[in-house]
């Protein structure tokens, strides 16, 4: 009597099973880790868009370092008289007079781009004898992680109110 025999398939019942686990456990995985990447991607522009209004928070609530600061003696910028959201002329006109590498570090975003501003109310650019208080790159329409921040402020001695603006991308 002959024996039947069996040759192996590849495609029989066991093997299907396995491909179908395999195939369903790193789907899984992957959608796992897509969105574990989202949520830190979410968590890393909230840190940035708290540190940013942090920062607007010491431009505008402190005086810097030295107090009276100067361009060849600033050590931490701040824009306050002493009052809260009131800045000081001079410091304005003494850091947007500053070289471009200068006044970018002393602001802390090193390779990013940023715009920073006074404004009025209307949105124009406030001038002071004859500078006009803005500083980088306005052109951030078209970028990818837009961070922007404004506060209302007045210059001292005025009683107008105006708006620093600092968008960071």
């Amino acid at each position: 009597m002959m024996e039947k025999r069996r040759r192996g398939q590849i495609f029989s019942a066991d093997f299907l099973v396995g491909v179908i686990v395999v195939l369903f456990v790193m789907t899984s995985l992957q959608v796992y880790h897509s969105r574990i990447m989202e949520d830190i991607r979410q968590e890393e522009k909230l840190v940035f868009q708290e540190s940013l209004a942090s920062r607007t928070d010491t431009l505008i609530l402190f005086r810097g370092e030295p107090k009276n600061w100067d361009n060849e003696t600033v050590k931490t910028l701040g824009f306050s008289t002493g009052v809260p959201n009131e800045l000081n002329e001079t410091k304005l006109i003494e850091y947007f007079q500053m070289e471009d590498e200068k006044s970018e570090s002393l602001l802390g975003f090193y390779e990013r781009d940023f715009y920073l501003s006074i404004e009025n109310k209307t949105g124009d650019v406030v001038e002071i004898d004859g500078i006009e208080l803005k500083r980088g790159n306005k052109n951030w329409q078209d970028a990818e992680n837009i961070y922007a921040v404004e506060r209302d402020i007045s210059l001292y001695g005025t009683s107008k109110g105006s708006i620093m603006r600092l968008v960071v991308w």
